[in-house]
């Protein structure tokens, strides 16, 4: 079960579908009828299960992604002994210091990601397997990374499958998702960077985040109550307006042309983001937000310290806005926000070390089972 980490009291999510294990029914049988052997009476019918709907498809898909990532990150983490080159190589160079804690990152991060993505009845067959001592761990993918740079193409990949996941399935799944995008594009960056290896290659335009599978129409996914897109929709004109003018304040303090053009390119970006959210807002009926010519700073004044943090924190809240923007927002309307909180991700990447596996969101542990 996911939660949102930004709002305690909101209700718990909704599972995207109800597995239903159901028993085997017991035949009825007659006996002792003169002449006549066992008789079945009204044996269930052959349950034949309904095909997989687009969460499922989508969901087995990142399944297989995870798996080969999880299984190259533990490869590489036990092959690498964290020591410092005694020859001095550059700290990009694939035996940086950072590298170690990024794999550390990594083995921890992506098997979460992969519980979150479990059906109820597949995380009680894993839990069951696990506190077996008989059962065997299975044989690590096939196709599993066998280096840094690999790794770094299997993120890649797992971003750009999530993307593509969270602009066709249900609301519910699309948030995580989303912020499992968000997570691929900070710890590609950071790998690459750390093993000096592999390509990260730049994030596609929102226009061209679109549907890449055939929804089948016997399981169509459904979004959330127009209540909660709009209120998401408004936060996120908020908070994208007030980065811009944060990142303009920056702009007016940096003492030197290129950190002056930097913050000033990011505040045309949260701008033009917040521009297009109070188009869409206005088009769908929901509260449009408009731009202010002054906003309060943090504190009330901006010393040193919080400018060199509100980067960092502005990027973190933003991410977490439009991954639950993602979640809310009908189909057509996901892309620009997708592409966001992959953005913003690719920027935490140069300003953090850490990042929970599903930012905004954290897995709450399954109710023990009662063994009924």
């Amino acid at each position: 079960m996911l939660l949102p980490t930004d709002s305690p009291s909101a209700a718990r999510l909704p599972s995207r579908r109800r597995v239903l294990a159901a028993g085997a029914l017991g035949v009825l049988a007659l006996t002792g009828l003169p002449g006549c052997g066992r008789i079945a009476v009204g044996g269930p019918e052959p349950y034949t299960p309904p095909p997989p709907g687009i969460d499922d498809l989508y969901r087995a898909d990142l399944l297989d992604v995870l798996d080969r990532a999880i299984a190259g990150a533990e490869a590489l983490a036990d092959a690498d002994d964290g020591a410092p080159d005694p020859s001095g190589a550059s700290a990009d160079g694939p035996t940086s210091p950072a590298l170690p804690g990024v794999l550390a990152m990594l083995v921890a991060a992506l098997p979460a990601q992969r519980a979150a993505l479990l059906t109820g009845a597949e995380a009680e067959r894993a839990a069951t397997a696990g506190s077996d001592p008989a059962s065997t761990s299975p044989p690590p993918p096939a196709a599993a990374p066998t280096d840094a740079a690999g790794l770094v193409a299997v993120l890649v990949e797992l971003r750009q499958l999530a993307a593509d996941a969270a602009r066709q399935v249900s609301g519910s799944l699309a948030r995580p998702v989303a912020a499992i995008a968000a997570h691929s594009a900070w710890s590609a960056r950071r790998l690459h960077v750390a093993a000096g290896a592999g390509d990260v290659p730049p994030l596609r335009p929102a226009e061209e985040i679109v549907p890449s599978r055939e929804v089948p129409t016997t399981d169509p996914p459904t979004v959330g109550a127009e209540v909660d897109y709009h209120s998401t929709i408004e936060q996120a004109q908020q908070e994208e307006w007030y980065a811009g003018y944060l990142y303009e304040v920056l702009a007016a303090r940096a003492t030197d042309d290129g950190g002056r053009e930097a913050y000033l390119a990011h505040s045309d970006r949260h701008r033009a983001r917040a521009e297009s959210l109070a188009a869409i807002a206005e088009e769908d009926g929901a509260p449009v937000v408009p731009r202010q010519a002054v906003y309060a700073l943090p504190g009330g004044t901006l010393d040193d310290r919080m400018a060199a943090e509100l980067p960092r924190m502005l990027a973190e809240g933003l991410l977490v806005d439009h991954a639950a923007l993602v979640g809310a927002a009908p189909f057509d309307r996901r892309p620009l926000s997708i592409l966001a909180t992959m953005q913003e991700g690719e920027l935490l990447a140069t300003r953090t070390e850490e990042m929970p596996p599903l930012p905004g969101l954290e897995i709450e542990d399954p109710a023990p089972s009662d063994g009924g």
